[in-house]
């Protein structure tokens, strides 16, 4: 979606295929900003927090999380169902081989397939011969195959080709705003193609963070979101999700980015930081929030985070925010009270 919202073509689809199930939207809406918006002239976007009203809306009147678009109905709880089983794959070739056969399963877009030659991947959506897939359809599941994945291994995936199987609509400029790139059009099947490489990218997410995605939903696939575009910000995501002691190595989080030690520390050199920056900045983070909550001591606190010895922990503490841990503990505690 743009930095001016949703185009109104995608919300007016959306209702359209709601009201073909004999549905009166605007009687069952009670957002009648929505209306007003939709009928002012000129109006060429809306935006994404309404949007995202809008949409929930919809799905509560349709009872499909499709919006009645698929070959057959796709049953609230399915994108839960799909979501926590890719949360625990390994990597990405792997979730996205989860994603593919579950959406064929549950969409009924029965031969959609993931494709991996030489050095493309490629996510086809398809139904069986004879059934369409609708232009809102292909949009909606194409975003989904592109931003769910790259939530997931918390990193950008530059698309190479996306391909829509339909005449070059109108609001096709709409399209590098969602996709990164503009399609091409009237292809056999709606697909996205991307450097295969990142198959081998660490699924980094956990599953507490799906609940809060899946609680937000579908919030955070309409807004744009460029996830993790830097090393660094994989570095830290992987330290915050693993081992987030003073032990925690370099060789251990290159092995999760499948490169080398001396090439992590060359990316990281270029982004202006280092390993042990960003180890350090996770533990002062996590210690500041241990001394805030005050349910551990600070020799419990220093063991947690895997200091040799408590005196350890107060030299490195007092190095990141100027003061001894047991007086930042004290301050913080009065200023609450107060």
């Amino acid at each position: 979606m743009s930095a001016d919202g949703v185009a109104v073509q995608f919300v007016r689809a959306a209702i359209a295929s709601t009201e073909s199930a004999g549905i009166d939207v605007r009687r069952a809406t009670r957002d009648t900003s929505l209306w007003r918006e939709l009928a002012r002239p000129g109006t060429t976007h809306i935006g994404c927090e309404q949007a995202v009203t809008a949409l929930r809306g919809l799905l509560r009147l349709t009872g499909d999380e499709l919006l009645l678009l698929g070959p057959r109905p796709v049953l609230p709880g399915t994108f839960r169902m799909i979501s926590l089983g890719l949360i625990h794959a390994p990597d990405l070739r792997t979730a996205l081989e989860r994603l593919v056969e579950f959406a064929s399963i549950t969409t009924g877009y029965s031969r959609s397939r993931l494709v991996v030659d030489g050095a493309t991947c490629r996510i086809e959506i398809a139904a069986e011969p004879g059934a369409d897939v609708p232009p809102l359809a292909a949009e909606i599941m194409l975003a989904f195959a592109h931003r769910f994945p790259a939530w997931l291994a918390a990193r950008r995936i530059p698309l190479t080709g996306v391909e829509l199987p339909f005449p070059e609509p109108g609001y096709s400029a709409e399209y590098l705003h969602i996709f990164g790139r503009s399609p091409s059009f009237d292809a056999p099947v709606a697909a996205i193609s991307f450097d295969a490489g990142h198959l081998a990218a660490p699924v980094v997410r956990e599953e507490q963070e799906l609940l809060g995605y899946l609680q937000r939903s579908p919030a955070d696939l309409i807004h744009h979101r460029d996830y993790g575009t830097t090393t660094a910000d994989r570095v830290r995501n992987i330290l915050e999700r693993g081992d987030t002691s003073s032990r925690a190595r370099a060789e251990d989080v290159a092995a999760r980015l499948s490169v080398s030690v001396p090439h992590l520390r060359r990316l990281l050199r270029r982004e202006g930081t280092s390993f042990h920056r960003i180890r350090e900045e996770v533990l002062r983070d996590l210690a500041i929030a241990g001394l805030r909550r005050g349910a551990e001591s600070v020799d419990e606190l220093s063991s947690r985070l895997g200091f040799s010895e408590p005196s350890a922990f107060r030299r490195a503490f007092t190095r990141w925010v100027g003061s001894p841990p047991g007086e930042y503990r004290d301050r913080h505690a009065l200023a609450a009270r107060n």
